[in-house]
């Protein structure tokens, strides 16, 4: 339940905020709307995922965002990436910041470069819901831990061709649980240090990706793609509506799961979406044990 004081209407709304929102409200309702403006979302890895789900939320009204990513943008970034020509060799989250101050001058976004053992606590003060869509699964293992901790939810998807998400909440398995991770006894000194840890954590991750059906096949068009991919040879393979159909059901979830409530959440390892390449439902888990719904 949204615990508001006193009921919004369009008139309390400020005419610029309220021209651009104003479409969205039978969507959502006038005290929805100003709990999506107001509450405090951090976007953690604003890539291919994480910068066109900032822009969608920027565009439905969210005004309180924290963005991080510590990358600056090249040249392959521009087959999925909220960046041009002019912006390669720029910050990811100084060229974001500036996009989305032309779409909504009001939007206050607080930017991170680095994510640490140093500042994870203060960097998820007051934040309502968090979006996990950075590529680094040992700091995302310190980001999860501190989550749980602090009791914010965090979501996650894959850049893949499902819409699907899934929840790390109180209430589902550790993220370190849910993948099998064999870390949770660690501490996070002793990961963030060992070299053979880490490439343990990467190891155990690609084969949970490649659990959902037919994507093998689909990264493998070109032969010899996958093998290539796996070995390291060449990065993970990513296209832009693909990409960008991910980010959208991010941010689908993030508003009417996370921040409203008006749709349950699929809690991890849980894993119930759709195949749009297939037409059909997807259903199964990441850790082969399908949790009650």
């Amino acid at each position: 339940m949204l615990k508001k004081e006193r009921s919004l209407k369009a008139q309390d709304v400020r005419p610029p905020y309220e021209k651009h929102i104003e479409r969205n409200i039978g969507f959502i309702t006038w005290e929805e709307q100003e709990f999506l403006r107001t509450s405090k979302i951090a976007v953690l890895g604003v890539g291919g995922l994480g910068g066109p789900l900032v822009e969608q939320l920027v565009r439905a009204g969210s005004e309180n965002l924290l963005i991080a990513d510590h990358d600056t943008f090249e040249v392959s970034n521009l087959n999925r990436q909220l960046c041009d020509q002019d912006d390669l060799g720029r910050s990811k989250v100084n060229v974001l910041e500036q996009k989305m101050k032309f779409i909504n001058p009001q939007v206050n976004i607080m930017k991170i470069s680095h994510i640490n053992q140093a500042n994870i606590e203060k960097v998820l003060e007051e934040v309502s819901v968090v979006a996990l869509t950075l590529d680094d699964p040992i700091i995302s293992i310190l980001i999860a831990r501190i989550c749980r901790k602090k009791g914010i939810p965090m979501l996650e998807t894959w850049a893949i061709p499902y819409l699907c998400a899934w929840w790390f909440t109180s209430e589902s398995p550790s993220y370190e649980e849910c993948y099998e991770l064999n870390t949770e006894h660690m501490e996070m000194d002793e990961i963030l240090n060992s070299e053979d840890i880490k490439m343990d954590v990467n190891k155990t991750l690609i084969p949970k990706v490649l659990k959902f059906p037919g994507l093998k096949d689909r990264l493998n068009r070109e032969p010899g793609t996958l093998d290539k991919m796996m070995s390291g040879q060449i990065g993970l393979r990513s296209f832009a509506p693909i990409v960008r159909m991910s980010a959208s059901y991010l941010a689908f979830e993030l508003i009417f799961s996370g921040l409203l409530q008006i749709k349950p959440k699929i809690l991890a390892p849980n894993v119930i979406g759709y195949d749009y390449f297939t037409m059909n439902p997807l259903s199964f888990s990441l850790n082969g044990i399908l949790e009650d719904i």
